[in-house]
């Protein structure tokens, strides 16, 4: 899948890749068939290919980003124009009414939090927005939290593509290749220096586990005379 995607969106140019970008977010952020769009393999090859020079990593955030929250604003929007009706939908009436009271009251309790968790749980991104909007958060509640979820989001997920490409051609460099050559083999030899000291009953003696010469001396000077030595 990874394969294929870097195959869809490197076979492009920029601007086609970040309007596809956007248009899968938007679909997964705001149909509930979009949890089978793999967003995350989506954000993660994206940010591979700007660390690769084919995308630009800042351009890659900033449409993942304004994707999520045009996404959160459309569903907000929709559930506030549907309000209760969603209860008696298909999809809601599979939905109890105990749990149709708890989601209200952590709706008002919480608002945009709820919103900004709900971005990294696949599922609840889509389902959490509709909701504020239908229990009557008012939206000023859940911008802020939806932004500052939206870009967190994107940064983590392209940045990890991105430092997954840089670390993959930093390490096939010949230069760190023999820099790390030659950390290996100095803590080999390190290992095996410890293992050889720990097996020498010389070093053992002198770590404290052996008997002192001395000690012999003393031992063998009170069981003659039976007079315990002056200190």
């Amino acid at each position: 899948m990874t394969d294929r995607l870097a195959d869809v969106l490197g076979g492009v140019p920029a601007p086609a890749a970040y309007t596809l970008l956007a248009a899968a977010l938007l679909i997964e952020s705001n149909l509930l068939f979009g949890v089978f769009v793999p967003t995350l393999t989506l954000m993660v090859t994206a940010g591979a290919l700007a660390g690769a020079g084919h995308l630009d990593l800042p351009v890659v955030v900033a449409v993942a980003a304004g994707s999520v929250v045009t996404a959160d604003l459309i569903g907000y929007a929709v559930g506030n124009r549907l309000g209760g009706r969603l209860r008696t939908n298909r999809i809601g009436q599979m939905i109890s009414a105990v749990a149709w009271a708890r989601a209200e009251s952590v709706m008002h309790r919480h608002g945009g939090r709820a919103v900004a968790v709900a971005r990294f749980v696949p599922l609840l991104r889509t389902l959490v927005p509709h909701l504020a909007g239908a229990t009557g958060v008012p939206y000023r509640r859940v911008a802020p939290y939806s932004v500052g979820a939206a870009v967190t989001w994107a940064c983590v997920e392209a940045g990890g593509g991105y430092l997954a490409a840089h670390s993959i051609h930093w390490m096939s460099t010949p230069v760190t290749v023999a820099v790390l050559a030659v950390i290996g083999v100095g803590a080999l030899a390190v290992a095996v220096r410890r293992r050889r000291g720990v097996g020498d009953p010389a070093v053992t003696a002198r770590g404290g586990h052996g008997v002192h010469p001395s000690d012999h001396d003393t031992q063998a000077s009170v069981a003659t005379s039976g007079t315990p030595p002056r200190v």
